[in-house]
């Protein structure tokens, strides 16, 4: 027993016998037996799939994390609810804020809506009075007015694809309660058809009472400055007024009725609120509750996007499946040789499972290179397709419509975690999709191979 043993081929699981098998079926001739066009189209569909689930993903990555830096650059990170309280106690708070660790600023507010006007235009806004110094602070709003001087004091400079701001806000409510100065929105500012030194009506009901009803306040402003954000939300809707005028327009006598802190960890805005709420009797709110629908949306979204790419892969690498049973058709007088003379059936398996697994994996790699540098070079390519598509259809507004997605370029942040991710899941799928052909092969009976050879 033991010589005839000895004269079977024996080789070690994945060596180099079983490895040179496999990469000479792939190789093979259609005419030989070699893989079928399903596979070829199966490698890329996987491609197609994975880098398409890798460029999706990263382009998620950026919306939320463009949204995001958006949303805590614009507002401050935790709102404490001041209303009724005397304005002392306002300003003891206020000082008492300032000397916590991890508060980079603390910023009283006021906020209410009212109705803008100008040049016979008329659009619903939100107000926010704010102290001049805090505007200045708030680096997103102030580099966008002072990058937008600064392009227009420098003759010939080449100007953004996207706006900038304009005006300056070095003035801004220099004259206290009666300031006359207001920023806006650049998205604000073309609805009324207005610019940096023109005149707007700001117009709100909740005025003195009369005998004859309730008086609307109106008062007219300047504008000063004009920022740009990126975010329709912001851009659209908000304009900034000084905040003891925007009390005086609106009525408001004693203390502040918002208190907005700007902390240097924002995404433990939840936990700081949590802290402050058992040492404060005061009703207060993180950035991330305020926009908490936007948040849950932003999760919802990804999420599905995932699974349903990811679907697709698995759907493409069920053609690995086809053409490896093909091939094991065609290769059946060799798998019956090599069984007469010894080989046996885990290494019959070992062969074709490398053969279905180095289709999974070109895909895979190609997949991952070209959703990769797909992500890297977003910006490029969005251009490049837009323009064009604009000749032939000059209205078109963009693969990515601000009025919709509040963004004004399309986002992308790859993590190399999430690519490592798909790739690792990709290849699984498509090496669980190549057993199943490879043991179909291994149970094939010799003497029925050959029987007709």
């Amino acid at each position: 027993m033991s010589a005839v043993k000895d004269q079977r081929i024996v080789e070690k699981p994945f060596g180099p016998f079983e490895r040179m098998l496999a990469m000479r079926y792939l190789g093979a001739k259609r005419e030989h037996g070699g893989l079928a066009f399903i596979s070829i189209v199966s490698v890329v569909g996987i491609t197609l799939g994975v880098s398409a689930l890798i460029f999706m993903m990263s382009v998620m990555n950026g919306f939320r994390l463009e949204l995001i830096n958006k949303i805590v650059g614009f507002e401050p990170h935790v709102f404490i609810d001041t209303r009724g309280a005397p304005q002392s106690a306002v300003e003891s708070l206020i000082e008492e804020l300032r000397t916590r660790p991890g508060v980079e600023n603390v910023e009283p507010l006021h906020e209410g809506t009212g109705l803008a006007s100008a040049y016979g235009r008329s659009e619903g806004i939100q107000v926010r009075g704010i102290r001049p110094e805090d505007l200045r602070k708030n680096k997103l709003i102030a580099d966008s007015v002072a990058k937008g001087q600064k392009l227009r004091d420098t003759p010939g400079a080449e100007w953004p694809r996207t706006p900038v701001g304009q005006g300056s806000l070095d003035r801004f409510g220099d004259e206290g309660a009666l300031s006359q100065d207001i920023v806006m929105g650049d998205a604000f500012a073309y609805a009324l058809g207005v610019g940096v030194g023109d005149k707007v009506t700001l117009t709100q009901a909740n005025g003195a009472r009369t005998v004859l009803g309730t008086a609307p306040r109106t008062k007219t402003y300047t504008i000063s400055a004009i920022y740009h954000v990126g975010n329709e939300r912001f851009d659209r809707y908000v304009v900034f007024l000084p905040i003891e005028a925007s009390k005086l327009l609106f009525g408001y006598d004693q203390g502040y009725p918002w208190v907005g802190l700007r902390v240097s960890d924002p995404d433990g805005a939840d936990d700081f609120v949590q802290k402050l709420e058992k040492e404060k009797p005061y009703s207060m709110q993180s950035w991330i509750q305020r926009n908490g629908a936007y948040m849950s949306a932003l999760v919802v979204e990804r999420n599905v996007m995932r699974l349903i790419l990811f679907i697709v892969v698995i759907i493409t690498s069920l053609n690995i499946i086809t053409g490896v049973l093909m091939l094991v058709k065609n290769k059946a007088r060799d798998i019956a040789i090599l069984r007469t003379i010894g080989a046996t059936r885990a290494g019959v398996v070992r062969i074709f499972l490398m053969t279905g697994t180095v289709l999974g994996m070109t895909g895979v790699a190609v997949g991952v290179a070209i959703g990769t540098l797909g992500a890297i070079f977003i910006a490029p390519i969005q251009h490049f397709v837009e323009d064009f598509i604009r000749i032939f259809n000059p209205e078109f507004e963009g693969i990515f419509p601000p009025s919709i997605y509040q963004l004004d370029s399309l986002p992308a942040q790859l993590e190399w975690a999430e690519v490592g991710w798909v790739a690792g899941m990709a290849f699984i799928v498509t090496l669980l999709m190549s057993v199943i052909p490879s043991m179909w092969a291994a149970r094939l009976n010799p003497v029925e191979a050959l029987r007709f050879e």
